[in-house]
């Protein structure tokens, strides 16, 4: 089983996200422990301005390879938004992957939900820049792709990347030990 923390970019020439013509640019993995946060493996950032973005959705299939499960255990925030994105992306360079095999039969570890319950049931607003520290939103880097700033599109993932990683850290650390108090407290035999 191999855990990875993951996150794609995307550019959109529109306000809404247009999952069919919103291209991919850089697609984000590192191998992490999912019980400790720890960091077991280098930062992969595959760029589509580096080659394109048929080059690096090919690539990265192969390393996702969602026909076995275990392979590779996506890390993230928000990954249905990840996860949609791929599917439309790659059903344009004829990579066939089923929205059920990806958002149900995939195993994966998603912190949205754990956000949103930080910031007391509100979605608006339960973003890493609130509570992790990220520097800028994403939506930067639309902007920052426009004008061909790509070392500032790099400088913001890894950003996002450390910045996750201390927040997912901090979650499997603490989080235990919080359902143990619940445990202790309902009468729950562990």
């Amino acid at each position: 089983m191999s855990d990875y923390y993951f996150d794609i970019e995307t550019y959109s020439r529109t306000p809404e996200p247009d999952f069919s013509n919103d291209e991919i640019i850089a697609i984000t993995y590192q191998q992490v422990d999912s019980r400790t946060g720890e960091v077991k493996g280098n930062l992969n950032i595959l760029k589509s301005w580096d080659s394109s973005e048929t080059e690096i959705l090919t690539r990265f299939y192969r390393v996702f390879n969602p026909e076995d499960k275990w392979h590779f255990i996506p890390i993230g925030c928000n990954l249905s938004f990840d996860f949609t994105c791929l599917i439309h992306r790659w059903k344009k360079i004829d990579i066939q992957v089923s929205a059920r095999k990806l958002l149900a039969e995939h195993p994966y570890i998603d912190i949205q939900p754990i956000l949103i319950m930080f910031n007391r049931g509100s979605f608006r607003g339960a973003t890493l820049e609130k509570f992790a520290g990220k520097r800028y939103s994403g939506s930067r880097v639309a902007e920052w792709y426009s004008k061909k700033e790509y070392h500032a599109i790099q400088d913001y993932i890894e950003d996002e990347v450390n910045t996750f990683l201390k927040l997912y850290r901090f979650l499997a650390r603490t989080l235990p030990s919080i359902w143990f108090e619940f445990t202790k407290e309902s009468g729950i035999a562990v």
